[in-house]
Parts: C-alpha cells; sequence; structure tokens
C-alpha cells in the first residue's frame, strides 16, 4: 500500500470518532429509553451528532453550532445525520428529549470498553501490596451555571441573587480513568448523601476525601468486606487500642489502632479502624489517614492515598478539553444531556489515548480532531504514525512546486 493511500481514510474526522460508538450500542440506548418516541424533525441519532460536534469544537451557542453543520454539509451524511437541524428545532430537543437518553448511551459504551480499558494499562500493584483494579476513587466536582436553574453552594451574592450550580458525584476505577457511576445534583448536595447511592464491589478499596467522612458508612464498609482509605476529620473523637511500630526515619509519624465514636439515632456506637499518621517529605505537611486495611503496611496506605489525585486530574481533563462553560440549553435536562455528550466525547478520547499508546497527550489527541473534523486524513493512523504523513507532504516534486510559488511571490517577483 503507498504511505498517501495509508493515510487517507473514507470519511472526516468526526465520523471516524463517531465511529466507535457501534451501531447496537447506539440503538439499545435508544430502544431503552424510547429516545425517538414522538420525534419526527430531530432523531436522537441527529440530536447527538450534533452536541457531539458543540461539545468537542466548544461551541457556545446554538445558532453557531446550526450554521456550521450547515457547512459540514455532506460530511455528517456519513454521521448519519438525516437532516440540518433548525434551530428551534435543537433547542426544543435539548429541553424535551430525556437526559436518560445520553446516560444509557454512556454506560452502554462504557461496558463496551470495560475490558479494554481495565487491561490496557499496565500498573504494578500499589506499594508491592494492593492491585491497583481494585482501587475505586469518588469525588464530586462543581460545574457554575449562569443562571439559577439548580441550588447554588455557599452563601448569598450581596444582591442576593446565587449562581446555580450542578454537581457531578464521580467514581472512577484506578485503572480505567473513566467514570463508572456518576451522578448529577444540585451544588447544594451534601457529599455524604451520595454514598447511600454508590455501589462499591466487596474486595475494592474506596479513597475520598474527608467531606465524604459518614462514619456508619465506615462501619458498612468494614462489616461487608469492603475498604476505605480517607482523611480524619479535625473533630473525630476516638481512644486509641494500640501503636504499631513504626520504621525510624521513615515519613510515617505513627500508625495507630483506635476505635472511633459515632453516634447514630442518638445511640453512641463504634467501629474498629486504624489511623496513620504521615509526613508529606516535600511540603512538610501532616496528614491523617484514616483507614479500615489491616494488612497492608502504613507506607502503602499513603501512596493509596495519594493516588486519589486521578480523579482530580480526570475532572481537569473534563473541564479544560469540552464545552462545560457554556451550556446549550438553560434547562436543567439540557444541561445534564450535554454533560453526559461530553463524558462520552472524554471515554472515546480515552479509548484512542490507550489505543495508540499515548503517542500524543490527552488535549493534543482533542484539539487535533477538533480543528480537523472534515479531514479525511485516517485520524488513529495520523495519531499512530504522524512521519507517514510528513514523508508524504514532503516529496521532492512538492517541495519544488513550494519554492517556485516563494520565490514567484517575492517583491518584485517576475
Amino acid at each position: 500500500m503507498q504511505e498517501s493511500q495509508k493515510i487517507k481514510a473514507g470519511q472526516p474526522i468526526i465520523c471516524q470518532l463517531l465511529s466507535f460508538i457501534p451501531n447496537e450500542v447506539f440503538k439499545k440506548a435508544v430502544e431503552k429509553t424510547n429516545a425517538n418516541y414522538y420525534y419526527k424533525k430531530m432523531l436522537a441519532k441527529d440530536h447527538f451528532v450534533c452536541l457531539f460536534y458543540a461539545v468537542v469544537t466548544r461551541n457556545a451557542s446554538l445558532r453557531e453550532v446550526c450554521q456550521q453543520i450547515i457547512l459540514l454539509g455532506n460530511s455528517l451524511v456519513y454521521c448519519g445525520l438525516k437532516q440540518i437541524p433548525k434551530r428551534s428545532t435543537f433547542s426544543d430537543a435539548n429541553k424535551e428529549r430525556s437526559e436518560k437518553f445520553f446516560q444509557q448511551l454512556y454506560f452502554n459504551l462504557y461496558s463496551h470498553y470495560k475490558s479494554y480499558l481495565n487491561t490496557s494499562t499496565f500498573s504494578l500493584p500499589i506499594g508491592g501490596e494492593v492491585a491497583a483494579e481494585k482501587v475505586e476513587v469518588f469525588d464530586s466536582t462543581t460545574i457554575t451555571l449562569f443562571k439559577e436553574i439548580l441550588k447554588g453552594a455557599g452563601r448569598n451574592a450581596i444582591n442576593g441573587k446565587k449562581k446555580g450550580g450542578m454537581k457531578v458525584f464521580t467514581k472512577i476505577n484506578w485503572l480505567e480513568n473513566v467514570p463508572n457511576y456518576i451522578c448529577m445534583k444540585a451544588a447544594s448536595a451534601n457529599e455524604t448523601g451520595f454514598l447511600a447511592l454508590m455501589k462499591l464491589e466487596e474486595g475494592s478499596i474506596a479513597l475520598m476525601d474527608k467531606g465524604f467522612n459518614k462514619y456508619s458508612y465506615f462501619a458498612m464498609l468494614t462489616d461487608t468486606n469492603r475498604f476505605f482509605v480517607t482523611r480524619l476529620k479535625e473533630n473525630a473523637k476516638y481512644q486509641v487500642d494500640n501503636r504499631n511500630l513504626v520504621e525510624q526515619g521513615s515519613d510515617i509519624i505513627s500508625d495507630e489502632s483506635i476505635s472511633l465514636i459515632y453516634k447514630e439515632k442518638k445511640i453512641s456506637r463504634t467501629v474498629k479502624l486504624r489511623l496513620v499518621t504521615f509526613r508529606d517529605p516535600i511540603s512538610g505537611e501532616v496528614l491523617r489517614f484514616l483507614t479500615n486495611l489491616k494488612e497492608v503496611s502504613a507506607q502503602t496506605i499513603a501512596q493509596l492515598y495519594k493516588n486519589r489525585w486521578v480523579i482530580e486530574l480526570f475532572f481537569k481533563q473534563l473541564k479544560q478539553n469540552f464545552e462545560l462553560k457554556y451550556f446549550l440549553s438553560d434547562s436543567e435536562n439540557g444541561i445534564k444531556s450535554q454533560i453526559w455528550v461530553a463524558l462520552i466525547a472524554n471515554l472515546i478520547f480515552t479509548v484512542i489515548e490507550r489505543m495508540t499508546k499515548k503517542a500524543e497527550d490527552f488535549s493534543t489527541l482533542v484539539s487535533i480532531a477538533a480543528k480537523n473534523l472534515c479531514s479525511y486524513v485516517a485520524y488513529v493512523q495520523f495519531i499512530s504514525e504522524p512521519n507517514i504523513y510528513i514523508k508524504t507532504w514532503m516529496k521532492p516534486e512538492m517541495l519544488t512546486g513550494i519554492v517556485q510559488q516563494i520565490n514567484f511571490d517575492k517583491p518584485g517577483g517576475g
């Protein structure tokens, strides 16, 4: 095969990206949520393609998206787009088509790629003791809205008005680095309420910050062979049962077995836990980790909590690369739909990043695609082997033509 043929594709990049969603995966989501019921002008596929284009290119208005889709023309035929949407039709779809369809599509796609995501990254056991695939990290991030659609967090502004906000509660597996559980609530929602909704498999290790501290939840995890690592709250009440030996000269200050005292329905209860006090060797900050892991070293406990930051990196990645600052709808349903589509886009690019063995950083992957969605270059091939394209483009005869053009364009040229 000639090099020029290797880098050509039969479809534009936007359709190559959408091809990562198998037809049967999309069809199941449509059927399960009745996403096309009562819709004639903008079917679920058309709606999704338009939202996907908007979040990847970071378009901030319905008018802009619709106008640019007109320019894309026949390129989107390959994606299954049957007709160019009117702005009013697009607006109505954002408001009326349930976000449950996009949610279902995300989790169908996640299930489709789950085994690939879990095995495509090689990882040694954390601290040589804990299997990375057992580690689940959860946290929440707030997306600020420019209208009080959902109740915002914090105090009211001086003028009495407060911007709305969406709090996205998320759980990710340490190896997969994409959400396997998501729950969207108003920004005023409390973190501990999320714990009752989230499911954790037996033998898993949950990493969370101290905003999720709920002692009855820790007791339940301990009783059901589930584990956790978090930070101890300053006002926690406990008694030390035993002090474990600590290696001198290490970053571990103390390693204690404790009885944590809490009240549930006005009844005092205790749960047996472990408290590891650690001094950060760089900042000197002292951190106190609470856990029910008894069989691993104190250093591994500290290392586990350090790995909690993968979810902060995920939130940063999602917000920096996809349009989640401005929304194409001012309805709660439309906002949630756009967030789900951003999560789907993030999942697709994560799969591509794994396929290409991180040949480029994530932001570069998204940027190249977003700026060249109509290009017919084979996107994954180009990311993996850009030199093929360079060799093809910089052929001697092409260089000669460039030189001639430069000479012709010189001031005073013939």
